[in-house]
């Protein structure tokens, strides 16, 4: 199933969250270094995504696969996997700093792999309507165990 993404959200991020989870997603041990280079900030049960575009809007698509991805998108300037593990059977999708729900779906319990694959991002600005970013954002999940943050191409600013 594919659900299409177009928010509002802040500080640059939103959330990829387990239902009920409260995470400090406010620490620097979620937002260390490491996370914001890598551009997904993981904690138990939510995962923060990071944003280029400073107009605060998410664009983009979630897709839940029956199966991994048999391969990475060339097209994308960045492509980041972690794991979350379900166990309200409620995934949702947040924003950032109100953790409004934009999105819910309900899987199964259980550990799965979360890919965030980003694209436009030197570009983020250069959009026909200089309010209107043109960075986009793909989400596909499936049910795998569980591995760390993984970056399978990693995105260097031009600026």
């Amino acid at each position: 199933m594919i659900y299409n993404l177009n928010f509002f959200t802040q500080y640059g991020q939103f959330y990829v969250v387990d239902k009920g989870t409260d995470g400090e997603t406010d620490d620097l041990e979620f937002w260390s270094d490491a996370a914001l280079h890598e551009r997904l900030a993981c904690e138990n049960g939510i995962l923060g995504v990071s944003i280029e575009n400073d107009y605060c809007t998410v664009m983009g698509e979630m897709e839940i696969l029956n199966n991994p991805p048999v391969n990475e998108d060339s097209n994308a300037d960045h492509i980041v996997e972690a794991s979350i593990e379900i166990k309200s059977g409620t995934l949702e999708i947040q924003d950032c700093p109100l953790s409004s729900v934009i999105q819910t779906v309900a899987l199964e319990n259980g550990y799965y792999r979360v890919r965030v694959s980003s694209y436009n991002l030197d570009e983020a600005y250069q959009g026909v309507d200089d309010q209107m970013p043109i960075d986009r954002y793909r989400i596909e999940i499936w049910k795998e165990s569980f591995s760390a943050r993984k970056v399978l191409k990693q995105w260097i600013s031009n600026y």
